[in-house]
């Protein structure tokens, strides 16, 4: 089975590059290596008879969340991984591109969990009324399904967080010893509130706009915020916008709907910073060299400085070079840049993610957990 196409592919180029409306937080022996990449995508195709899905739900308090749990033909039981995607209203197959890491990790012997949030496609609830806390115990009901079953080894089981998911798992993984593994891709760890400002400049930036532009954008941005914040209500917010839609910057800053105002409100105070000093277990850090959402040297301090804290001993930091907010292909990381390589692509091509991404993130997991492959 192939990812859902290239439709599907393109909505989360642009989400990535939160191009498609206001996202808050599209929110150790360690050994920080760059990685040189070449000029080829890496989507490699798993035989068909790889993995198998199965459609399942699973409880988190009042709500029942629908997913799929993917599953390798090999013989088990097998280490295990929760998919917590980003800030946006995303289902299961994270438009296409949890579809292609299921796929890659199954193929490999690692099966996978993934969601509809609360709210969306089958989960019960709303995903407006989580903080942080909420998206950790949401976390966790995953891992604890996880740990149910046969076919999974309950001592290894992890969680892969992508964006504010990269955020919400190191919470998860402070409040239980159950969490035996983390990956962190693309996670803004400062806090909140500060990252949003960050994301505007960064991506006006990399499409080349003037000093003035980035400023005006960067001031409208820090305003909405403050209104955010407490600083007044949302229709303040709207009483802005007629003066400022139609600047060219616009479009990247983003309109904040009502709905997401106040939802932002629950979120924009939550520092990550003092969970990583909880955080035992092994954790792999990923970054894109041109991920304009957060720029990778805001984030990897804080972690660096936490997992310190902790003691902890087993942690790997990558930082892929020609690779966006989303893992993707990239030599700027800018919107136009973003929306012209997904011009050219055709229908059911699967992700174009950089190069040793995959390969990675399953290598260091068998490093620790290992399981039976495709090809033994």
């Amino acid at each position: 089975m192939r990812p859902k196409g290239s439709s599907d592919l393109r909505k989360f180029r642009l989400l990535v590059l939160a191009g498609a409306g206001f996202s808050v937080v599209l929110l150790a022996t360690a050994i920080l290596l760059r990685v040189r990449d070449s000029h080829e995508s890496e989507v490699p195709e798993p035989a068909a008879n790889a993995y198998h899905e199965e459609e399942v739900t699973f409880p988190n308090g009042d709500t029942t969340l629908a997913g799929v749990l993917v599953l390798p033909t090999t013989p088990g039981p097998h280490p295990a991984v929760a998919f917590v995607y980003g800030s946006d209203p995303t289902e299961r197959t994270y438009n296409g591109v949890g579809t292609a890491l299921w796929r890659h990790f199954a193929a490999h012997g690692i099966a996978c969990l993934a969601w509809d949030k609360p709210g969306v496609g089958r989960s019960t609830g709303d995903y407006h009324n989580q903080d942080f806390p909420a998206r950790a115990r949401e976390a966790l009901a995953a891992v604890k399904f996880l740990r149910s079953r046969p076919e999974i080894r309950p001592d290894q089981v992890g969680l892969w967080g992508h964006s504010q998911g990269g955020a919400v798992i190191p919470l998860a993984a402070a409040e239980s010893p159950d969490v035996a593994f983390l990956i962190e891709v693309g996670g803004a760890q400062v806090v909140a509130w500060q990252q949003d400002a960050f994301r505007v400049e960064t991506q006006l930036r990399a499409d080349g706009f003037s000093e003035s532009d980035v400023q005006e954008a960067v001031d409208f941005a820090r305003r909405r915020m403050a209104l955010i914040r407490g600083d007044g209500a949302f229709e303040d917010l709207e009483r802005l916008h007629p003066a400022v839609e139609s600047r060219p910057w616009f479009p990247y800053a983003g309109r904040c709907d009502r709905d997401l105002f106040y939802s932002a409100r629950r979120l924009v105070e939550y520092d990550p910073g003092p969970s990583w000093e909880k955080v035992r277990c092994p954790v792999l850090v990923i970054y894109g060299g041109h991920d304009t959402s957060l720029p990778a040297e805001k984030s990897l301090p804080i972690i660096r400085r936490g997992l310190e804290r902790a003691g902890n001993k087993d942690v790997t930091y990558r930082i892929f070079d020609r690779a966006d907010h989303g893992m993707l292909v990239a030599e700027t990381g800018g919107r136009k840049e973003r929306q012209e390589r997904s011009r050219k692509r055709t229908t059911g091509e699967g992700p174009d993610f950089t190069p040793g991404y995959l390969d990675k993130m399953h290598e260091w997991i068998l490093e620790r957990f290992p399981a039976t492959t495709a090809s033994q």
